[in-house]
């Protein structure tokens, strides 16, 4: 079970404390999908199922423009369905970060978390960035933690392909 805020002693040996918040990012349905089963997965593990030990959910920023698929989703991706926005993380992390990520889990779930942010200032491999402070990941270092696997990249980038999202000779070779 997580809390949204769970303080606990780096060292016993000093009162040094880590302050580490928990944030999920919706890549299958949307915020009340996701907070259902959050709830679900904390009253199956002994919790209350309460909002209370849910951790923070990232949402989409509602006024960003979006094509109307997934304007009528209020920003969030339909799971499995192959999309510009996914594909240009996919290419970014990849390209720019050195970052490989899988197109159903990872790349929607950064797609989300660089949709928090502005680069202000690129003096660094990630820059500086401003984060709206009513973003739960506002002011905090991110660990990203991707329990999947690589597997199904060809078989997305197939998909794609025929979406006509990307060059068919990309799969060549």
């Amino acid at each position: 079970r997580h809390s949204k805020k769970k303080r606990r002693d780096a060292n016993d040996n000093t009162n040094d404390k880590l302050d580490i918040s928990v944030v999920v990012v919706p890549c299958v349905g949307d915020y009340a999908y996701l907070t259902r089963q959050m709830k679900a997965l904390d009253k199956s593990t002994g919790g209350p199922g309460t909002n209370e030990n849910l951790p923070d959910i990232l949402q989409p920023i509602p006024d960003k423009k979006y094509g109307s698929h997934r304007k009528k989703s209020g920003g969030y991706f339909v799971f499995g369905e192959p999309a510009a926005a996914i594909l240009n993380t996919f290419y970014e992390m990849k390209e720019e970060h050195g970052v490989f990520l899988d197109l159903l889990y990872g790349s929607p779930a950064w797609s989300l978390l660089l949709q928090q942010w502005k680069i202000t200032q690129s003096s660094s491999i990630w820059g500086k960035r401003n984060i709206d402070p009513n973003c739960p990941i506002a002011g905090k270092q991110i660990m990203y933690v991707h329990c999947g696997g690589l597997e199904g990249i060809s078989s997305q980038m197939t998909r794609y392909k025929h979406k006509g999202l990307i060059d068919p000779k990309e799969l060549q070779g």
